[in-house]
C-alpha cells in the first residue's frame, strides 16, 4: 500500500517487519540515501532535504518505532535494534549500498547501522548527535530525565510545546514550531519513553576506530551540546570532518535547510563516486574553523 504525501512527489509505502508496520518515504532515483529523523520527529520533517536530494539520488526516509505512521513498540528496545529495523528496510528495498544521514536520534542509529552493516553503509552524515550520551554533555543527560518527568506529570502535548518553543523561539519560525509540536504530540508515549531510555544506554565510543568510512558531522552553533564536544569525537574517527552551521539550534535540517542541503550535496558528491573519499579535516560554514 502506498500513501500519497500532500504537496510532495514522494509516496509512503508500508513495510511489515516483525509483526510491526514501518512507514517510509521514497523519492528519486540513483544511489540510495537513507534519512533518519530525530526523537519525536518523523520522515516528513525531511521534506526540504528530500526535495533537493531526490534530484540526484534515491532518497528513503523512514519512520522509526512509534514515530510518524510506524507501529508503536510495547516492549523496550535498544539503539542497535532500531538500526536492525533500518537494515531490514534496506534489504526489503534491495539496497546493497547506501549513504546514511542521521539527525539527533537518527545520528545514533546511523552509527549503529554503520557498525552493523559495514559493507552496505558507505558514508555517514551525523547532524547534532554523537557516539554516546556522555560525549554530548551533562546537560543532555539532564534533558532526558526532564523529558521523562514532564511526560509522567503533564503528558506528551505539554512536552511538545516546551521543546518546540526552545527549538523554534523566533517569530519567523512559528510554522516550524506548529509542525514539530503537532507531530511530537502525536508520537506514541510508550515508544517515546523506550526511545529515551535507549538513548541513555547508547554508546559506541569504544568502537569509533572501526568506523573508517567517510563521515561528515554537522554541528549547530547553538545546539544543546557544544561544538567542542563534537570536535572531540571527530578527532577519534579515522576519516571524518566537522562543519559548523551558523544561526542554528538543535533542529538544523528544519531551521537551516539551505545550509544543511549545501553541505549534504557537497559531501555526497564526493563520497558516492567510486574511489573517492573525504579526508580528515574540519571546516566551518560561515564561522570559525575548528581543528
Amino acid at each position: 500500500m502506498d500513501i500519497p504525501i500532500p504537496g510532495c512527489e514522494a509516496t509512503m509505502p508500508v513495510f511489515n517487519y516483525q509483526n510491526r508496520s514501518m512507514h517510509y518515504l521514497q523519492q528519486g532515483q540513483g544511489e540510495a540515501v537513507l534519512l533518519l529523523h530525530g526523537l519525536g520527529s518523523c520522515a516528513e520533517h525531511w521534506s526540504a532535504q528530500m526535495t533537493v536530494l531526490s534530484q540526484h539520488y534515491r532518497v528513503i526516509a523512514a519512520d522509526m518505532r512509534g514515530h510518524g505512521l510506524s507501529s508503536p513498540s510495547l516492549q523496550p528496545f535498544s539503539m542497535s535494534q532500531l538500526a536492525a529495523d533500518m537494515l531490514a528496510l534496506l534489504r526489503h528495498l534491495n539496497i546493497s549500498r547506501c549513504q546514511v544521514i542521521g539527525f539527533s536520534l537518527g545520528g545514533m542509529v546511523a552509527f549503529e547501522l554503520a557498525l552493523l552493516a559495514p559493507h552496505c553503509i558507505q558514508s555517514l552524515v551525523i547532524i547534532n548527535s554523537g557516539p554516546q550520551l556522555a560525549v554530548q554533555g551533562w546537560r543532555l543527560t539532564l534533558l532526558l530525565w526532564f523529558r521523562l518527568a514532564v511526560i509522567r506529570l503533564l503528558g506528551m502535548r505539554k512536552l511538545a510545546q516546551i521543546i518546540g518553543a526552545k527549538l523554534f523561539p523566533d517569530t519567523t519560525q512559528q510554522h516550524l514550531l506548529a509542525l514539530f509540536a503537532r507531530q511530537m504530540a502525536a508520537t506514541d508515549v510508550r515508544s517515546y519513553r523506550h526511545t529515551l531510555r535507549a538513548i541513555g544506554r547508547f554508546s559506541v565510543q569504544s568502537q569509533l576506530a572501526r568506523l573508517t568510512l567517510p563521515i561528515l558531522v554537522l554541528a549547530a552553533d547553538q545546539d544543546y551540546s557544544p561544538v567542542a564536544s563534537k570536535a572531540a569525537y571527530v578527532k577519534a574517527l579515522p576519516n571524518a570532518e566537522l562543519v559548523v552551521i551558523k544561526n542554528s539550534r538543535h533542529a538544523t535540517p528544519l531551521d537551516q535547510p539551505a545550509a544543511t542541503n549545501k553541505q549534504l550535496l557537497s559531501f555526497l558528491a564526493k563520497v558516492v563516486q567510486p574511489g573517492r573519499s573525504t579526508t580528515s579535516n574540519t571546516i566551518a560554514s560561515g564561522g570559525e574553523q575548528h581543528v
